[in-house]
Parts: structure tokens; sequence; C-alpha cells
């Protein structure tokens, strides 16, 4: 797998504990500059005339990032019935006026009903391609996970008395072994 340590939502060796109140939700650790100056910097100016937010779609383009996300301790729900969700959340710059602070969270892609069963040591819940962004013309500079306990009924949502995140990573290519679940069509004697 390649990897960056500057394209880590959840970096690998500080897990996210996603333990805490009924309904709380868990943004990444990090957030991600698409320009790479990071929270409250000002765009700079390489060629020309600068924008005055800077902004991209990265779903778009011949090679997309690929995102993995992996379990750490196994999940288990404080409250029958809860699921996670993870979500690939999209910000625009708010500008000199809001402090180049991320506006809006926007889901770009998402994977909810996720259940504990599911959400064992070691699993990885979400894999995903980076999808175009929407709403269409959102052009982010930030972009975050964020994980939201859910509830399988109308009830409020509940929460997790264990499970963490190990990482969530960046990554240029899918790297699954897919081949470990194909049944073997031979024995050896």
């Amino acid at each position: 797998m390649l990897t960056d340590a500057l394209l880590s939502f959840v970096p690998a060796g500080s897990p996210l504990s996603l333990v805490g109140a009924s309904g709380a939700t868990f943004p990444s650790t990090n957030t991600i500059d698409l320009l790479g100056n990071g929270v409250g910097q000002a765009p700079t100016s390489i060629i020309g005339s600068e924008r005055s937010t800077f902004g991209m779609d990265p779903g778009v383009g011949g090679l997309r990032p690929e995102l993995m996300v992996a379990v750490g301790t196994a999940f288990v729900a404080g409250v029958a019935g809860t699921l996670l969700k993870i979500a690939l959340q999209g910000a625009a710059d708010s500008g000199s006026g809001g402090g180049y602070q991320p506006g809006t969270w926007y889901d770009i892609v998402s994977q909810d009903g996720i259940a504990p069963s599911n959400l064992t040591a070691g699993a990885v819940p979400f894999r995903a391609s980076w999808l175009p962004d929407f709403p269409a013309g959102l052009q982010p500079r930030f972009l975050r996970l964020l994980f939201s306990p859910m509830s399988v009924t109308a009830l409020p949502a509940g929460d997790f008395s264990a499970g963490t995140i190990a990482f969530a990573l960046v990554t240029t290519v899918r790297d699954d072994y897919a081949i470990k679940y194909a049944p073997k069509n031979y024995t050896v004697s």
C-alpha cells in the first residue's frame, strides 16, 4: 500500500476512540487541506493572481485517491440496535472573513448501517474511491471523516461502549487481497 503521512484522517499508531455520549459524532483526528497549507492559512499564489479562496474536486481525474478505514478495538454497542455511519466530508474555504476555516461540511460519499458484528478488530468497514463532489460546484478545500453512531429505529442514535478506528488513510491504489475469499480449487496431499 502506498500512503503519505500527511494524507491520514486517523494516523496509524494514534487510534480514534468512538466511545462517547449517546448521539455524539466523532470527526477524524486530522482535517486534510487539499492546498497543503493547513486550516487557518491563507492560499498562496504560485503563478499569476491568486484566488480569494482555493477549492478543487479531488474525485475527478484519471487517478482518483482511495480511502481505507480500519478498526482497532472491536466495537460493542452500548445501546441495542446501534450502527455506525462513516462519511467522507468536504467543506469549502470560508475565506479571509472566516479565518480560512472550513465552511459547511457536506457528505461526498458515505457508508451507513454498519453493524457492530462487522466492526471486529482488524476489519476494514469502509473503502471508497473519492467521488466527484456533491453538491455540484462545491469545490472543497478541506476534507475530513465523520463517524456517527446511528439507530436502526426511529429512536435517537445510541452509543458504543467500546471501539476504535486504528487508522484511516488515503492511498493511491486498492490493495485488496480478494483471493483469500475464493474457494480452493486444489488439494495438497
